[in-house]
């Protein structure tokens, strides 16, 4: 009998070390996955550990360091290289977009703390490329930001209300700024965007503000806002056409 359980026991561990050899062998080949291409998909994890399950590549990727984008309802996969972000702490690829964050909830937040004076919903979609609202929403009802106007726009702010009086200062400030500057959208600023639009049809306002980059006089980011809003360009040269909000 004790022959019998010396030779159970020897097998269980030869078994449980079979195991622990053969996972590391897969995160290692998920690693060189990661490593050979920039983005990839879950079939194609799959596939590199000879047609694994799903739960299987996701006891694996624990052990990974990777990151999920936060458009295409996280289909895609990118290693988690902190090399590879802007200095939004952002990565995109061919139109896939990913934070160092890893989820947009606490990518927004992050970016809304951040900054010295809050943010849009306008100016988080233009950084982010992707709708904000119901994920702004969601955070101003669980108090992970406050909500407040300023000059007719709602401006998301930091939860601690010492930063946030800070903020609200920097953004009145900002605000009083632009209008000074809003006043020289001339006939001629709102051509020239308007010819922007016409060359690169579906262009958004940081977007043509680049490509405005060097006329003189200056033509800013704000001017073009203006012209944007002035006449509903928004989804100009999109799918379904000119936005009626």
């Amino acid at each position: 009998m004790r022959l019998y359980g010396l030779v159970v026991s020897y097998v269980g561990y030869a078994v449980s070390l079979r195991g622990v050899k053969m996972a590391a062998r897969s995160t290692q080949q998920l690693e060189k996955l990661f490593d050979a291409k920039p983005v990839i998909v879950l079939e194609e994890m799959q596939k590199a550990l000879g047609s694994a399950s799903r739960a299987t590549i996701f006891r694996l990727l624990v052990k990974v360091s990777y990151c999920r984008s936060y458009n295409y309802n996280g289909k895609y996969y990118t290693k988690h290289d902190l090399t590879r972000y802007d200095k939004q702490g952002l990565f995109s690829y061919k139109g896939i977009l990913f934070s160092r964050d890893g989820n947009l909830s606490a990518t927004v937040a992050r970016l809304v703390s951040e900054s010295s004076f809050g943010h849009t919903q306008r100016e988080l979609r233009e950084l982010l490329q992707v709708r904000v609202q119901t994920s702004l929403l969601k955070m101003v009802h669980h108090k992970q930001l406050v909500r407040s106007k300023v000059a007719g726009q709602f401006i998301y702010l930091h939860p601690d209300s010492e930063i946030r009086v800070a903020q609200l200062a920097k953004r009145q400030e900002l605000f009083e700024q632009r209008r000074f500057e809003l006043k020289e959208v001339t006939d001629a600023v709102v051509i020239q965007v308007l010819l922007m639009l016409i060359w690169h049809p579906g262009s958004r306002t940081g977007d043509v503000a680049r490509r405005i980059k060097g006329h003189s006089p200056p033509i800013t980011i704000q001017h073009v806002r203006v012209v944007f809003d002035r006449y509903g360009l928004d989804n100009v040269g999109k799918k379904g056409g000119p936005s009626r909000h």
